[in-house]
């Protein structure tokens, strides 16, 4: 009697979310409170959100979403998730395929994480998007959840090798223009089980326009599982057309690629002479926290201040006057001084030339030792300020700006001071010390960026790569080669990824 009463109540559950009546259900909950957890306990079932996800009773599905949020991710018989149903098309109508991704839309306003839920054969709601080709859905879904473009099928495909496979042209469209403006366009180097690109693929499925589309985002002649390239794939197929497209473009045979140094053998080696300081300086400033960067800022800044200041105001002040003996009257002795001193420096200064106005009043010996000390300060505080700033693109324009500060306090010694033979030297050797730090930082920025995978380090690789196979081979090209693929090596190394290196 019981379990005929349980049955009952289940049927009518199931009615309601197909017909997305809220108030039966919540009639059933008052007769039965149990009902939904007794459902939830359950491994692989139809749930009624799956049956009011299906109908696209979106309402009802909300509600159900704030009641039992469990239910959002539990997978039925099938494999399939509440939001796997909504977006697969059952239907032919506009109207209910309008409905159901309605339904889609508001499950990924609750939880976006919903896109990542992986269902039979680990595909996800955006791998069965790019299939059904419903473009509003995938923009939606990679808006609200752009981490689901990482995930990869049983068959390690990404929504990019599926869309390519299913030939959804216009699902491809969607996807490379969210890959570019997102600067996401590594994913295009995913390798599936067979260690194909999707280059691979679309020229294995003889899609001319697709072909044209990767060519420029990825390695060209990228080798796969059989050592094929994609232009060693057009001749197999004897497709003129792309052969002599991907020709053009420096396409290349297996046979004819440089051997690269494999992974194992690069472990092997020894390291240059460059990785292990470089190894160690990145470590350093990742070191650095952010509460250990503003202190450090601040005090460099007062630093800066503080000396730059001592270049414009000089103990003792400068020669005044507009070149006429008589008119001239140093700051020195308008100080208030000892008679003594203010005779002799009147004296002094009725044989001063006109173009001493301007410069210090200190003897040579003490303005070396002021100046020289001052200015260690100042240039250790700027190269401080180098190297704490992030190291950013954007922030280049503070350190150009800290350049041009550089060379307006040398510029400044250099006009209150006499230009002998010894200050000319020391402003260019701190002149070029400081855009030689510069360059480094530059440099440090560069390598920083290999170790930290850099949004901008896979287009240049691609760049790069693509570059060289269009170049005739040569010595310098086999070594530009071979230093890149180092480089790319210990961007896996360091970072662990799990992504195939070219």
């Amino acid at each position: 009697m019981e379990e005929a009463l349980n049955a009952a109540r289940r049927e009518a559950l199931n009615a309601a979310s197909r017909e997305g009546n809220v108030d039966a259900l919540y009639d059933l909950i008052q007769q039965a409170p149990e009902i939904l957890s007794s459902i939830n306990v359950v491994e692989y079932v139809d749930t009624p959100l799956h049956k009011a996800a299906r109908a696209g009773q979106t309402e009802f599905a909300i509600e159900l979403m704030t009641l039992m949020p469990s239910f959002a991710k539990k997978l039925n018989p099938q494999g399939l998730s509440p939001l796997h149903l909504a977006v697969m098309s059952e239907a032919h109508e506009p109207e209910e395929r309008a409905r159901k991704n309605e339904t889609a839309t508001a499950l990924i306003k609750l939880d976006a994480e919903l896109v990542r839920v992986k269902g039979r054969a680990r595909m996800t709601p955006l791998h069965y998007v790019v299939i059904e080709d419903n473009l509003e859905l995938l923009a939606e879904f990679l808006c609200a959840c752009p981490k689901s473009i990482n995930d990869l099928t049983i068959k390690h495909q990404s929504a990019v090798h599926i869309a390519v496979q299913e030939r959804k042209s216009g699902a491809l469209d969607v996807l490379l223009g969210w890959l570019s403006r997102r600067n996401k366009e590594r994913v295009l180097r995913f390798k599936d089980n067979d260690r194909n690109t999707a280059l691979h693929i679309a020229v294995e499925t003889e899609q001319l326009e697709v072909v044209k589309k990767l060519s420029s985002k990825v390695n060209r002649n990228s080798l796969n599982s059989k050592r094929l390239t994609a232009l060693d794939i057009a001749v197999q197929k004897r497709n003129g057309n792309i052969r002599k497209f991907l020709k053009h473009r420096g396409g290349r045979s297996a046979d004819s690629l440089p051997k690269k140094e494999p992974l194992h053998e690069f472990l092997k080696s020894k390291q240059g002479p460059f990785e292990k300081p470089i190894g160690y300086l990145i470590h350093v400033d990742k070191e650095m926290s952010l509460d250990m960067r503003n202190v450090i800022l601040v005090v460099a800044v007062l630093i800066i201040t503080a000396t730059f200041q001592g270049a414009l105001q000089p103990p003792g002040g400068f020669w005044q006057g507009n070149g006429e003996p008589s008119q001239k009257v140093s700051t020195f002795n308008r100080s208030g001084n000892s008679t003594k001193f203010h005779v002799y420096n009147f004296r002094k200064q009725q044989h001063v030339k006109h173009d001493v106005v301007g410069k210090v009043i200190m003897s040579p010996s003490d303005f070396r030792d002021f100046m020289g000390g001052n200015t260690v300060a100042f240039v250790s505080a700027i190269l401080v300020v180098f190297w704490a700033l992030p190291a950013r693109p954007y922030i280049y324009s503070l350190h150009i700006s800290l350049l041009f500060l550089t060379y307006a306090y040398l510029a400044a010694v250099g006009i209150i001071s006499d230009q002998n033979l010894l200050t000319t030297s020391l402003l260019i050797v701190i002149g070029l010390f400081i855009c030689g730090v510069l360059v480094l930082r530059f440099y440090m920025h560069i390598a920083k960026s290999i170790f930290n995978d850099a949004w901008w380090l896979p287009k240049l690789y691609v760049l790069a790569t693509n570059t060289f196979y269009q170049i005739p081979t040569n010595p310098v090209a086999r070594s530009l080669n071979r230093f890149a693929n180092r480089l790319m090596l210990h961007h896996k190394v360091s970072r662990l990824e799990t992504e195939e290196i070219d």
